[in-house]
């Protein structure tokens, strides 16, 4: 008995000893493993502020942190969040660069649970740019993930050239004037109010785009799993293909000619103002001023007017009988069922486009 009290002892004593060697080496701090790597969390907090004059250049390039533009006198950089998660702010010249710290998946672990921290970051970061009312950028270059970028009274801001990448973000433009715009995002939602884009191309996945107000000039936009909402808007040239998403239109002027291709999509056109059109279906039904038409005819008038709407839906059942069973065994299963299939008729039509244009 006496051993085991004398045993018990010194394994206490033991004990005590290795915990404070703990608490004096940080162990009661959280554990962040990065690409299997074991790192001290570090909570600390930080606020810092940068000003800065005559920039016609920006750069950003963050991750996990919300940004914000505001109206201001000055040209400033204001960053409130985690130290380890604060961005570099970089002049050179009249170029102003803004880079976050590279970060990934991370692993918590507070000795009593684990948990997956890389989503939780931008919650408590914030990044706040302030520009000047009525200036301009020569160019802004946007690299953005798992963020928030929201644009707030940023009347008449403008860039003659964009180019951003945006990724796991929603992106919120108000009162916005970009040229030369080249955007691409992923799994991304996109909201632009009073925003003109012109001369550029936009490439976005898994994204809804909404345009309120504002106009697009000789913009592309190509789309993949994505519906698109264009409201109150003017459209001078360029063209919407989406693949995989739902298009609506309303209160829209169109100059120029305008061409959107559909597939797998519903579509509802609606108060488009527009000098003539050229509309077809593939497989599929079309109802346009009280005409209808399927199977691959045209419904059209003043078709070779310089200012056309022209809308092709395509659908893509046979390519993917073709995929899924092999090409000839495709194409077999696509006429066999062409000739079993019944047509549809009017009160069974689910693929229509409706449209009412007015001409100028």
């Amino acid at each position: 008995m006496k051993k085991t009290i004398i045993s018990g002892f010194i394994i206490s004593i033991i004990g005590a000893i290795l915990l404070a060697i703990g608490l004096g080496l940080k162990g009661n701090k959280s554990i962040v493993f990065e690409d299997l790597k074991p790192v001290i969390a570090d909570s600390t907090k930080v606020t810092q502020a940068h000003t800065y004059k005559d920039i016609n250049k920006l750069d950003i390039d963050v991750k996990d942190v919300n940004v914000e533009f505001r109206e201001g006198k000055n040209y400033s950089v204001r960053y409130e969040g985690a130290k380890s998660s604060s961005p570099t702010v970089k002049k050179s010249g009249n170029q102003l660069q803004i880079k976050g710290r590279l970060s990934s998946h991370s692993i918590r672990f507070n000795g009593m649970s684990m948990y997956d921290d890389y989503y939780r970051n931008s919650d408590r970061n914030k990044m706040i740019i302030t520009l000047p009312k009525d200036s301009k950028l020569d160019e802004l270059n946007l690299k953005l993930s798992d963020s928030l970028l929201s644009q707030v009274n940023m009347t008449g801001i403008e860039a003659d050239q964009v180019k951003a990448s945006i990724h796991d973000t929603k992106l919120d433009l108000r009162d916005a004037n970009f040229g030369n715009v080249e955007l691409s995002a992923g799994d991304s939602d996109i909201s632009m109010t009073n925003t003109v884009l012109s001369n550029g191309k936009l490439d976005l996945n898994d994204t809804d785009v909404r345009l309120d107000g504002g106009s697009l000039m000789q913009v592309a936009m190509n789309i993949t799993d994505g519906d698109v909402d264009y409201n109150n808007l003017s459209i001078q040239g360029g063209n919407l293909r989406n693949n995989d998403g739902d298009i609506k239109m309303s209160n829209t002027q169109i100059q120029g000619g305008y061409k959107i291709d559909d597939t797998d999509g519903d579509i509802l056109v609606s108060r488009v103002t527009v000098d003539g059109y050229r509309v077809q279906s593939n497989d599929g039904d079309v109802r346009l001023f009280e005409q209808t038409t399927s199977n691959g005819n045209v419904l059209e008038k003043n078709s070779n007017s310089d200012n056309v709407l022209d809308k092709a839906l395509v659908r893509i059942i046979g390519a993917a009988l073709m995929m899924v069973t092999g090409f000839f065994p495709g194409v077999f299963l696509y006429i066999i069922a062409a000739v079993i299939m019944p047509e549809k008729t009017d009160k069974d039509n689910d693929d229509v486009i409706e449209g009412e244009f007015h001409e100028k």
